[in-house]
């Protein structure tokens, strides 16, 4: 059963098992590409060698992008998954989570679901300390901050390996890989696709979700320090909505109040369905250009709509899923299948393609 961090930390805290220490690795079925090429990604990943004669098992689910190898030996295994859930945005990475943890419950796993409703990095800290504590096998995390590093090195020296997903910690660390989107990448490419859709001019408003967040952080700075290569373009202001749509429906209203001739909107994060209704609350379709990140079911509807001009997907199914079946890879085979970076696959929707999305 999920549980939710901040109802069960009494009970969890509790706990005071042994630590168990253990082996890594396994073979890959394919990675997923840091763009549209397997050639990228696999630039920024050292791959580990298949240990002894195991091999994949068959009849993976769909959206796996790895194979789980089969626990030959059947020894019990617990992993902890800890994530976010402040918007819908993760509602697709829990379906992730909970896809590989019913696939593997027929290899002897049992894997924890701890949600946190922000991105608290003592509090995901403090959950790693107690994971430790309870003896689980390898822990999966959002890099939420800086906060966790000495928690993720606490474990890995414990023996218990460490995968971070959708966002790393600025600080090196020694978890094993990190399972996300090329975040600066993106940031850069989203601002190559607004200064086409602007024209490569006019003012442009930033909302970002945190500053205190790597991810969003990252992709911000990519996103304006490309803006910098269109001289036409200046940007205005940046501000943080917290991953609300309400707080970014009130920022998009600020920023065109202040800027009446507003020519584009990017919205790093949580959120962008908020910018969208204030754009079309007040008519500003043809003359806001809307981006954004993620495919969650409003900002498929917005694109649909043509409120929302551009999107940047990063398997948000594939980042719940995919470091769970790599740190149970770990565990079972020897070596960790990839170390380093696991970068998702990242393409643009627009208006015009959308359909094939929805498809």
């Amino acid at each position: 059963m999920r549980k939710n961090w901040k109802r069960f930390t009494g009970v969890f805290l509790a706990a005071s098992l042994a630590v168990c220490s253990m082996a890594a690795c396994g073979e890959k079925k394919e990675e997923a590409p840091k763009e549209d090429t397997a050639e990228e990604a696999s630039a920024d990943t050292d791959k580990g060698e298949a240990a002894g004669d195991v091999k994949p098992m068959g009849d993976i689910p769909e959206g796996f992008n790895y194979d789980p190898l089969p626990n030959s030996e059947g020894k019990e295994i617990k992993i902890a998954t800890l994530t976010v859930s402040n918007n819908p945005f993760w509602n697709t990475v829990v379906e992730g989570i909970d896809a590989a943890k019913e696939f593997l419950a027929d290899q002897n796993v049992t894997v924890d679901v701890i949600e946190f409703d922000d991105f608290d990095g003592q509090a995901f800290a403090e959950a790693i300390d107690t994971c430790v504590v309870k003896g689980y096998d390898a822990i999966t995390t959002v890099g939420v901050a800086d906060t966790i590093v000495p928690a993720i090195d606490k474990a890995t020296k414990a023996g218990i390996p460490v995968y971070t997903f959708n966002s790393d910690t600025e600080k090196e660390s020694t978890r094993t890989a990190f399972v996300g989107q090329d975040l600066y990448a993106a940031g850069g490419e989203i601002a190559r696709k607004l200064a086409e859709l602007t024209e490569d001019s006019g003012k442009i408003g930033v909302i970002t979700g945190y500053y205190n967040v790597n991810a969003h952080e990252l992709r911000r700075q990519g996103f304006e320090n490309e803006i910098k290569n269109h001289s036409g373009m200046e940007i205005v202001g940046s501000v943080e909505n917290h991953d609300s749509g309400d707080e970014a429906y009130t920022a998009t209203k600020d920023f065109i109040t202040a800027n009446p001739d507003l020519k584009g909107i990017v919205v790093t994060a949580g959120g962008p369905q908020g910018a969208a209704k204030a754009i079309e609350e007040l008519n500003l379709t043809d003359q806001v250009q809307l981006v954004c990140f993620d495919t969650t079911d409003e900002i498929v509807s917005y694109l649909e709509k043509g409120v929302i001009k551009a999107t940047i997907t990063q398997d948000p199914f594939g980042q719940g899923c995919d470091p769970i079946i790599l740190a149970y890879n770990e565990i079972v085979s020897g070596k960790a299948d990839v170390t380093g970076t696991a970068y998702t696959k990242m393409d643009i929707y627009t208006p015009d393609n959308v359909g094939e999305l929805a498809k």
